[in-house]
């Protein structure tokens, strides 16, 4: 693995609102360990790996077992549409701990994404590694949009974390090309002269970068290890969003589906108290080079 320096850590920041500015500012991202405490992460991956393990993809201790099936594989979406329907995941995304983390950015009132995205990332399926890339193109809207990245389990490195390229936010947004992997897309990352950041997590460390900070996920280069983790987006509810980031993730189901037995109504349709500015995608974004 090419040399990467570890995060700065901001847990020191976390009650310094303007620190944490600074931060994102200089380097795109923050990195604050122990953020989240460990029962809410535990009770996702939980929930998560027994749809897993009824799916037969990993055995009875958590392990990988039968041929990888990577996002987009056929096999793939009866999972991640069961993944879907999990109250504890999208209300996980709500966690005061992070919402006044992004409050300290956006300075708003913070509008959390419905979308949310959970990540099953099996060991073997080296090729279909999300590779670098910028978020914005997907998101859309605006540019002030981070998201909120974390594993669910302690995550040593050969499990596959998350690497940032840090400053690239200020490169501004670099033109894309098609590649393997989450997302479909792609930016050549050899000539900026930048340097990736990245290191184990331990359950409760959470990344947090802009929409227009390179990233890519690192290979899961274990034996039989699966890497669960999950990536929350936020902005400012002053700030416009496309009108599909208010669908569930892939839409493989509608919400009143994904609602069918919730406990807490305060998570359903949550978005619509507020008055939001919704417009179209510009797919002149995703034109690739």
């Amino acid at each position: 693995m090419e040399n990467m320096k570890p995060f700065v850590d901001s847990a020191d920041a976390i009650d310094k609102p303007e620190v944490l500015r600074e931060r994102m500012a200089r380097d795109g991202y923050l990195f604050i360990s122990g953020l989240l405490p460990a029962a809410p992460l535990r009770e996702v991956y939980d929930a998560i790996m027994a749809i897993c393990q009824k799916a037969e993809w990993a055995d009875g201790n958590g392990k990988a077992i039968g041929r990888p099936k990577p996002e987009g594989d056929p096999e793939y979406w009866d999972v991640y549409g069961a993944v879907q329907k999990l109250e504890c995941f999208h209300a996980l995304a709500h966690r005061p701990e992070l919402i006044k983390t992004i409050a300290a950015l956006v300075q708003d009132d913070v509008l959390v994404h419905p979308r949310n995205i959970a990540r099953i990332s099996p060991p073997n399926a080296t090729k279909f590694t999300t590779p670098p890339h910028q978020d914005f193109v997907l998101i859309q809207a605006t540019p002030e949009t981070y998201t909120g990245w974390f594993p669910l389990t302690d995550t040593p490195i050969e499990r596959g974390g998350l690497a940032v390229l840090a400053g690239s936010h200020k490169l501004g947004l670099l033109p894309i090309h098609k590649a393997d992997g989450p997302g479909g897309i792609g930016v050549d990352t050899d000539s900026l002269g930048l340097e990736w950041h990245t290191q184990a997590f331990n359950a409760g460390d959470v990344l947090v970068f802009h929409s227009v900070t390179v990233h890519k996920a690192l290979p899961n280069v274990t034996a039989d290890g699966i890497r669960l983790s999950v990536d929350y987006r936020y902005q400012g509810v002053s700030q416009p969003i496309v009108h599909d980031g208010l669908d569930p993730h892939y839409n493989l189901a509608g919400w009143p589906t994904i609602y069918r037995g919730w406990v807490d109504n305060e998570l359903k349709y949550y978005w619509r108290k507020f008055k939001l500015t919704v417009v179209p995608r510009d797919p002149s974004l995703l034109e690739t080079h």
